[in-house]
């Protein structure tokens, strides 16, 4: 399906290099417009105060001056409706958990494609939270079981965090449904009201949804 509107969209990076040749390729994209590539937050700060306020920013986080996450805490709370998109080398566990909490709209690292950043520019400003799949573990197995309060609030049936465990994993609807020893419209008929519950359209969101109220630690 086409993309009627064009994403406008800041990088900020500090590698010269690297954020002219990923601007110059996104802006290949004709669905994206990247209006401003920028060294660091500092910039982008003074510039919001004149600017119009882009659709999101692709942000790296050991930036010069203020820190990534420190930025992305500042965004969400300066401009709650802009968008911040994590595009970094760390994959470490603590830093995802860090840029997550400080509402980063999703998780990206360096080492993905071309292709696979453009799509999830899009899943982010359509309501996903992206994940690389490198991380997705991370998150993953810091699952709770679904007796913690942020879980009863959630309604999350043990069966439920069972099928998003191994969605996760990166099983497809019919392996869970081998696994669980049901059909697969059985399979959809449970992810259509896990879904339903967290307000997601897609797993790595869902995933995302559970850490922030909770049901993730």
């Amino acid at each position: 399906m086409a993309h009627l509107k064009q994403i406008d969209l800041w990088i900020i990076e500090d590698n010269l290099d690297y954020r002219e040749l990923l601007a110059e390729e996104l802006n290949m994209d004709a669905s994206i417009q990247c209006s401003q590539i920028l060294g660091s937050f500092d910039e982008a700060r003074e510039l919001l105060k004149t600017e119009t306020t882009p659709d999101l920013v692709l942000i790296d986080l050991n930036l010069p001056g203020t820190h990534g996450l420190d930025a992305i805490r500042e965004l969400k709370q300066k401009h709650p409706m802009l968008l911040s998109l994590v595009l970094t080398i760390s994959g470490q566990r603590k830093t995802v958990f860090e840029a997550l909490r400080a509402c980063a709209s999703g998780y990206l690292l360096k080492s993905e494609s071309l292709e696979s950043i453009v799509r999830d520019i899009h899943e982010v400003v359509e309501g996903g939270v992206p994940l690389s799949s490198q991380v997705v573990p991370y998150v993953l197995d810091s699952i709770k079981t679904p007796a913690t309060t942020a879980g009863d609030e959630l309604a999350l049936n043990e069966r439920e965090v069972k099928i998003l465990k191994l969605l996760a994993d990166g099983k497809s609807r019919a392996d869970i449904g081998i696994e669980l020893s049901v059909a697969t419209v059985t399979v959809d008929y449970h992810l259509r009201g896990l879904y339903a519950k967290l307000d997601v359209r897609s797993t790595t969101a869902a995933v995302a949804k559970a850490f922030r109220c909770g049901v993730l630690s």
